[in-house]
């Protein structure tokens, strides 16, 4: 590709989040509920465009396409398992939340629990959200540098910074608009990215018969499940195995967990609009699943001599393929929808962080009274801090990075079985809730710094989920003198 063509379509790419970040902060904030959750104006197409965008990040990407050069059309399932986490929220939690007009999950914790409980989510949550942001930095400058032939450093600086300004300026209406700017792009790239590939391959049936994959060499001309090395049927979409349930499991409780979706929920016009947008956005995500998995296919019939991956997946395949077969104008849009998919994912990640810090922290416990004039004011700051300080780690220390978001992903359990019992077990109470969430994000942690997750073959979030949930349980069995909570809790939703 023509680096120079591509830099200038890129280039504009990120000029036009700018200026919607601007117009944004110009003519839509006028109140803190503007800044962090849009008015909760948005009707269905927004919610749901945003959700979707949202959902869509490194992983599900350059992740899944990476794991589909090997296996096949299975790696879909990474998105798939999504689709099937929003259809759960949308039928339990979504209308829930939003019916209660509150800001943040730790929020809830807190009406539902108590605000000890409030305290100890907000830590885990603002925590993960930072760590993770970092990873995300790290994956869009890594992909930029690829792909633009410029230094890792400059590229994350760069990608990032735009980012911070967009979302420092226009909040909450100009992560929701961008997003939904960015979920067209995604799918644009997407779906030409896969059609010209399978064309130059010479159709679908090419696909059947893949070539030898370099540091593969003994598993010959077949698809295989790069995690037990066994070969497969490239067009079984249950190729994975155990895998695809580890990937529902951690899409679940991610989706309801995360600041960044429950954010997008709280954003929507009604606890009606919050629950038809998640069915929506899993409607779109399922058709971008199918590419990414087909996209994976072509980049291993086109591209079988890319070095060998340290992980289960090929992450130089999408980047490959888009250098390989794509004329400077395609190149750019591709390369603007990979970015976009990212920078939808840190936007959101961003401004939730920022939710927190404002609403959890700092009116929650240091100053209640505090007009809404200055809570739009240090919003604003709190989010160019958080943007900084997770800039800098995913420069200084990117191998840190990407284990510290296996923290970000333990958090999301920890939150998660106290939010679904919270709905519909009375007996749950603050202790439990408490025990619950320290219990599962410790053992979490030493399960898999112990080793012990290799030893046994229990994935980390099989291992946290169900010791959560027993914890819970059982404390909140034994530690019966907050129980009253549930009636309070209940007249929060008449």
């Amino acid at each position: 590709m023509n680096q120079s063509n591509t830099m200038i379509i890129f280039g504009l790419y990120l000029s036009l989040m700018l200026i919607i970040g601007e117009l944004c902060a110009r003519y839509k904030i006028k109140t803190l509920d503007d800044y962090l959750v849009a008015g909760r104006r948005h009707g269905i197409l927004i919610t749901s465009s945003t959700i979707a965008a949202t959902v869509i990040g490194a992983g599900s990407t350059i992740g899944a396409v990476g794991t589909a050069y090997y296996v096949g059309i299975s790696a879909a399932w990474y998105l798939i398992s999504a689709c099937i986490g929003l259809i759960l929220l949308a039928f339990t939690f979504a209308p829930t939340l939003r019916r209660m007009s509150l800001y943040t999950i730790p929020e809830f914790i807190g009406v539902r629990f108590g605000i000890k409980a409030r305290i100890v989510a907000t830590a885990l949550g603002f925590t993960g959200s930072i760590l993770f942001l970092g990873t995300q930095f790290y994956a869009m400058g890594v992909l930029v540098s690829q792909l633009m032939d410029l230094s890792l450093k400059l590229s994350i600086m760069l990608s990032g910074l735009v980012v911070i300004a967009y979302t420092w300026r226009g909040g909450g209406w100009a992560v929701n608009l961008s997003d939904s700017i960015q979920i067209i792009w995604i799918a644009i790239g997407l779906a030409m990215a896969c059609f010209l590939g399978i064309n130059m391959t010479g159709g679908l049936s090419q696909l059947t018969i893949p070539p030898i994959a370099r540091g593969f060499e003994e598993m010959g001309r077949s698809w295989f499940n790069p995690i037990s090395n066994q070969p497969v049927d490239g067009w079984n979409i249950f190729a994975l195995g155990n895998t695809i349930m580890g990937w529902i499991i951690m899409s679940t409780t991610w989706h309801f967990a995360m600041q960044s979706t429950a954010q997008r929920i709280l954003s929507s016009r009604t606890h009606r609009t919050a629950k038809y947008g998640c069915l929506v956005a899993s409607g779109i995500l399922i058709p971008l699943a199918i590419f990414m998995g087909l996209t994976g296919m072509t980049a291993r019939i086109l591209y079988p001599d890319l070095l060998p991956a340290l992980g289960i997946s090929q992450g130089e395949a999408l980047p490959a393929l888009i250098k390989g077969i794509l004329s400077p104008l395609m190149g750019g849009i591709i390369l603007g929808a990979l970015v976009a998919i990212i920078m939808s994912t840190c936007d959101s990640i961003l401004l939730g962080a920022s939710t927190m810090f404002v609403k959890d922290i700092y009116q929650r416990l240091l100053r209640p009274t505090v007009v809404n004039h200055t809570l739009i004011r240090l919003s604003k700051w709190v989010t160019l801090i958080i943007g900084i300080v997770a800039i800098i780690s995913a420069l200084m220390a990117p191998a840190l990075i990407r284990m510290l978001e296996i923290t970000a992903t333990v958090y999301c359990v920890a939150l998660f079985i106290p939010i679904i019992l919270g709905l519909y077990w009375k007996k749950a109470n603050q202790s439990g809730a408490i025990a619950a969430m320290i219990t599962s994000s410790l053992g979490g942690i030493l399960w898999r710094a112990s080793g012990w997750e290799k030893i046994t073959g229990i994935h980390i979030l099989n291992f946290s989920l169900p010791l959560a949930f027993m914890t819970m349980v059982m404390v909140s069995l034994i530690i019966k003198r907050d129980r009253g909570h549930w009636r309070g809790w209940l007249k929060t939703l008449t």
